[in-house]
C-alpha cells in the first residue's frame, strides 16, 4: 500500500500555478487507471506495489554526443538512502504519461517499473553492489533499460495480458509514438514544466553499508526467489 500521497507534488504545482486546473483534473481523472493497474499487478504477483508518485515535470534526457536529440523519460524506479542509511525505493510516473497514456500503455509502464523494483530488491538481498553500466547516449540507454529487470515471464506468469503489453511497448526501450506526439503538442509546446537531465546522470550509486542495513521481509524474499 502506498504510504505517501502520490499527488502531493501535483497539488503543490497547482497551488504554485505551475500547472492549471484543467491539467490537474486530467491527472485526477486518469488516476483510476493507474490504481487499476497497480491492483492487477498486486493480485497477480501477491506482492505489494512500491511507493509511487506523480511527477508534475516532464523529464527530458539529453546527451553530449547526440546533438539536438532528446528522449522523454516517462517513468523511473528510484532507489535512495534514508537518513537511517537504509534503501527505499519509489516509482516516479510523469504527469504526461498519466494524462495521455492509454490503459495498455499505463499498465505496461507500471509493470515494467515493478520489474525494476524487484530487480533492485534482488540486489539488496544478495548484497550486489556492482553498478549498472552508465549509458552515455540515448541509444545505449534504450537497450540497457530492459537488462535491469527481472524476467517478465516469471513475474507475470499468471497474466498473459501484462506480458503482452510490456512486450509490445518495451522493444529496445519504451516505444509509444502517439504518447510522444501528445507530450510534444500538449505539454512541451505549451511550455508546461520540464526538467532536463543528462542521460549519463540518470543513475544512483548505492553504498554497501546501506544495502547491508536494509531489511527485506522474508515473505518478499521467498516470492522474489521464485523469479530468479
Amino acid at each position: 500500500m502506498n504510504d505517501i500521497d502520490p499527488l502531493a507534488l501535483v497539488k503543490q504545482y497547482l497551488l504554485d500555478k505551475k500547472i492549471d486546473e484543467r491539467t490537474y483534473e486530467l491527472i485526477i481523472d486518469k488516476m483510476r487507471v493507474v490504481e487499476e493497474g497497480i491492483k492487477r499487478i498486486e493480485r497477480k504477483t501477491s506482492i505489494d506495489y512500491p511507493n509511487y508518485f506523480i511527477e508534475p515535470n516532464l523529464l527530458v534526457a539529453t546527451s553530449d554526443i547526440e546533438y539536438q536529440q532528446y528522449s522523454i523519460l516517462y517513468a523511473r524506479t528510484i532507489p535512495f538512502c534514508t537518513t537511517e542509511n537504509r534503501i527505499k525505493i519509489v516509482i516516479q510516473l510523469s504527469a504526461p504519461l498519466v494524462m495521455y497514456g492509454l490503459k495498455g500503455t499505463l499498465h505496461a509502464v507500471l509493470a515494467h517499473e515493478f520489474l525494476h523494483y524487484l530487480n533492485i530488491l534482488k540486489n539488496i538481498i544478495n548484497l550486489e553492489v556492482t553498478s549498472d553500466n552508465i549509458s552515455d547516449t540515448l541509444y545505449e540507454n534504450s537497450f540497457s533499460d530492459n537488462e535491469r529487470t527481472l524476467d517478465l515471464t516469471k513475474v507475470f506468469r499468471r497474466d498473459i495480458y501484462l506480458q503482452n503489453v510490456v512486450n509490445k511497448k518495451f522493444v529496445n526501450g519504451f516505444n509509444d509514438s502517439n504518447l510522444d506526439k501528445k507530450a510534444e503538442s500538449f505539454w512541451i509546446k505549451k511550455k508546461l514544466p520540464i526538467q532536463k537531465i543528462m542521460i549519463g546522470d540518470n543513475f544512483i550509486k548505492l553504498p554497501f553499508s546501506a544495502l547491508a542495513n536494509t531489511v527485506v521481509d522474508d515473505s518478499l524474499k521467498n516470492e522474489i526467489s521464485k523469479f530468479v
